[in-house]
């Protein structure tokens, strides 16, 4: 906001044309020609339609001003039809010659071509203004232009004296729908930023990089409902649902009973109106492709005698989604209702649904159908057309905007596993983070049109077009974050050296620099986030940090790199709940005269160098090399097992580990056998066996009851073949018990456990090349584990950042061995394993490693 668009912009080294496209679209050629002619001499005027909507509007702006940037010229908009110049046509234009509308692809909405026409004439051409928007777009990508981050010094506009290309190309994309926001938003008009700045420079960041798409559905409306018609659902205690026998009272998030014809005939015109509003308001507002009736957030649905006669749950939901579904068909044949498979109703109904009835799954988080996230979407999958999916990508609720998203694996993984099953809409639950999210949003948002691109070249062209010669020791920092991030004095050390060398290869480009400063100021707020929780909750020290780290946030608010909004409720709230209300108080985002305000500070660039290199000082790495280790799992080598097992051999069955949450590990079998665990949780799990193969071996569903403390269910599972099989219980945050049989080879990795009871001797392996084994700990007060060497005997740790890295000199004669521990008790998280394979067993003889952990392979 502080700097010029001018003096942020970049210039493009290298980087030839048909690269860029080759890496990023669909296309059938595109390049540039090489002319030293100036770009007037071919396109001076962009002739636009009359009346353009705001989203296109704002593109054709786009395009006018970049371009002017891009070439030094100046270029003039014209509704008249002239011979020469850009044309943005939709294809239903009397003047787009027929064989440029055929160059966009069929099927969507949102296909677009650009077309040269000679050399005095280039087409951009749409079946709609979504389509227009994102052919304008292509285009300038294909010039270099990039929108890295929402942020004018992320921009890059390289200098051209010629813009037209030598062929047509086109795209459309693979998901109809690609939409992702912030938990919490923005705040509306902040003291910080009353004219809301920030939200539109992500509004244009997200236009830019083609998101959004040809439907939005929205979320939940029964609290809108509820509270619209509040005197009614008091008055009529039968509208409102029934929980152990009682009608709740009112609340902005309580049901209705779906039994009930009355309140749910209400509910329907309430539905029926709202969608009616929207089709009038703009019939082609992505928004108006559906009206939600998705109920409030959280359960307490009705179990009243007419609304249990209805079915499940899931069958009470939909029958309402059905009644307003036929309403909405009614008026607008082709209208359409949307609403979440979540939570309670996230289980496939057992009723027919209506066929403009729109389904978003939220798989991974928030279900209770004992089901994994997998399975539930395949289920959905055959009940219904078409569905999207809800996720979670890196909310600040649960990461804090720390780096813990892979954007190079996990983000492309996933979205190509949604492509593969038909899903053609996301909405993910995210954080308006650049530091955390960047990179990976903007390598979503080229897989969302093109899932196969190869994320590497595109991760690889960001790190070059943003950091040129500083890119070595920038990539070194956000590979190692996107592998494995552990917020620790050790990586801050590390971080800070990076900057330190990213800031001296860019001293002679201070665009590069601008981004160095950037992530800078987010490597600071990770230091100040880390400090804060090192600091004993509701002391004098503990409120310092808060105030000092609520303050550093707003400062850096405008770069965009942490999402300070939110972090800033979630502080006041932790400190508010630790006794400290004056934290919300002073920094009352709805007070713009709270005290807070008045001193937030504005770092400089030259400022947070400085603040950097204090970082350098005072922060040294330890010695170890974080590791991950990828190989095969194989069963350990005798001669690498040694030492002493305390596993008595007369038991059956190994040691009871209490764990919650959903765990993953592999077991191997050395012939067709039946593999038999013990399995004890109050609710029903799932549990799952697969071959390496991707074949289900077994899928149950298990419940013990009310004395599952003190009883085991027995599972029999048959292992058709010799091999590896990956065993999978889903608990959904649950606690549980696990036993498996004496001598089964396995690999466990980390585990959790939020009742926190320690856990038996664990067996892990140490490469003969680990000199210090360290470990990431975030355990409670209760304190470490034990460690013992290979020979029984207990080693004490060196405990680092109050206990939570530990780290172990490893003699070498001890290297190359089974070491163990015990009495783990991890509420918190699992212990991370960060230079040995996380891979633990009940005893040395039946652990399982990477294949790449061991010498000679």
């Amino acid at each position: 906001m502080r700097t010029s668009y001018k003096h942020r912009v970049a210039t493009l080294r290298g980087i030839t044309l048909a690269a860029v496209a080759v890496a990023i679209f669909h296309w059938v050629g595109a390049g540039s020609t090489n002319c030293a002619e100036p770009a007037s001499l071919y396109y001076q005027t962009l002739h636009v339609p009359d009346g353009m909507r705001p989203k296109l509007a704002a593109a054709v702006s786009d395009l006018k001003e970049t371009l002017r940037h891009a070439t030094g010229v100046e270029f003039a908009t014209s509704l008249d039809d002239e011979s020469r110049g850009i044309y943005v046509r939709r294809t239903d234009s009397s003047d787009v010659p027929e064989h440029i509308g055929r160059q966009v692809p069929e099927g969507s909405g949102e296909a677009c071509a650009v077309v040269p026409d000679g050399d005095s004439r280039l087409w951009i051409v749409g079946s709609t203004d979504l389509g227009l928007c994102h052919g304008i777009y292509l285009y300038l990508e294909q010039l270099g232009c990039r929108w890295y981050f929402p942020s004018e010094r992320w921009t890059i506009v390289p200098q051209r004296n010629d813009i037209r290309l030598s062929r047509p190309l086109s795209a459309r994309p693979a998901f109809r729908s690609r939409v992702f926001a912030g938990t919490g938003g923005f705040g509306g008009n902040l003291p910080l930023d009353p004219e809301r700045r920030l939200q539109q420079r992500w509004t244009d960041w997200q236009r830019r990089n083609r998101f959004g798409g040809e439907f939005q559905v929205s979320g939940h409306t029964g609290e809108a409902f509820n509270l619209k018609y509040r005197t009614q659902l008091e008055a009529h205690s039968e509208w409102r649902a029934m929980i152990d026998g009682k009608r709740v009272p009112w609340s902005i998030t309580a049901k209705f009973c779906a039994g009930n014809p009355e309140v749910v005939s209400l509910y329907v015109q309430d539905r029926v109106e709202s969608y009616r509003q929207r089709r009038e308001r703009d019939p082609e507002d992505p928004h108006a492709w559906a009206v939600s009736v998705e109920p409030a957030d959280g359960g307490g649905h009705c179990t009243a005698p007419e609304s249990i006669a209805i079915g499940s749950v899931s069958d009470r939901v939909f029958h309402v989604a059905n009644q307003v579904a036929r309403a909405v068909r009614q008026d607008f044949p082709d209208g359409r209702v949307s609403l979440f498979a979540y939570n309670e109703h996230a289980a496939v109904p057992n009723i027919a649904l209506e066929p403009n009835v729109y389904v978003q799954v939220i798989p991974y988080a928030f279900q209770r159908t004992g089901l994994s996230p997998d399975q539930l979407l395949d289920a959905w999958s055959e009940k219904v057309p078409a569905l999207g999916v809800y996720d979670y990508w890196s909310i600040p609720d649960w990461s804090h905007d720390l780096p813990s998203f892979d954007p190079i694996k996990f983000g492309p993984n996933r979205l190509r596993g949604w492509h593969r099953r038909g899903v053609d809409s996301f909405l993910c639950e995210s954080t308006y983070s650049s530091g955390a999210m960047g990179p990976a949003w903007y390598l979503g948002s080229r897989l969302a049109w093109q899932p196969e691109a190869d994320e590497k070249q595109l991760f690889d062209q960001f790190l070059r077009d943003c950091f040129g010669p500083a890119e070595a020791p920038m990539r070194r920092m956000l590979t190692r974050w996107s592998e494995r991030f552990t917020l620790t004095s050790h990586e801050l050390a590390l971080s800070y050296r990076d900057l330190q060398s990213a800031w001296r290869l860019a001293a002679d480009d201070p665009n590069i620099a601008a981004r160095v400063a950037d992530y800078g100021r987010y490597v600071i707020y990770l230091q100040l986030y880390f400090e804060y929780h090192q600091t004993k909750r509701g002391s004098e020290q503990r409120q310092a940090a808060a105030e000092q780290l609520m303050r550093y946030m707003w400062s850096i608010y405008d770069s965009s790199m942490i999402h300070a909004f939110r972090l800033s409720q979630l502080l006041a709230r932790d400190e508010r709940t630790a006794g400290n209300d004056g934290l919300a108080t002073a920094f009352n985002w709805q007070d713009a005269k709270a005290l807070g305000w008045d001193a937030i500070p504005n770092n400089t660039d030259k400022e947070i160098r400085t603040l950097v290199e204090r970082g350098v000082a005072a922060f040294q790495p330890r010695e170890f090399t974080s590791r991950r280790f990828h190989g095969d799992l194989i069963p350990l080598p005798l001669n690498r097992v040694g030492g002493n097992s305390e596993t008595d051999s007369s038991d059956e069955q190994s040691p009871a580990m209490w764990l919650s949450n959903s765990l993953e590990f592999h077991i191997f079998a050395d012939r067709a056998e039946s593999f038999s665990p013990r399995i004890a949780s109050e609710r029903a799990l799932q549990l799952l066996v697969t071959a390496t193969d991707g074949t289900t071996v077994a899928s149950q569903s298990i419940e013990t009851g009310p004395q599952w403390r003190d009883q085991w269910t027995d599972v029999d599972v048959h292992l058709p073949k010799p091999g590896l099989y990956r065993v999978r219980i889903i608990s959904q945050r649950r606690t549980f018990r696990l036993s498996v049989p004496q001598g089964t080879r396995l690999s466990l990795p980390g585990w959790s456990n939020s009742q926190g009871t320690p856990t038996p001797r664990l067996y892990f392996y140490v490469p003969s090349e680990t000199e210090r084994l360290a470990i990431y700990a975030n355990y409670t007060a209760a304190g470490p584990p034990r460690f013992f060497d290979p020979n029984g005997v207990e080693v004490q740790p060196e405990q680092v950042d109050g206990g939570h890295l530990l780290l172990i000199p490893i003699p070498r004669d001890l290297r190359g061995r089974v070491w163990s521990l015990d009495r783990a008790k991890c509420p918190l998280g699992p212990l991370e394993m960060l230079n040995v394979p996380e891979a633990f067993a009940f005893s040395p003889e039946t652990l399982l490693v990477p294949s790449d952990a061991i010498d000679g392979r």
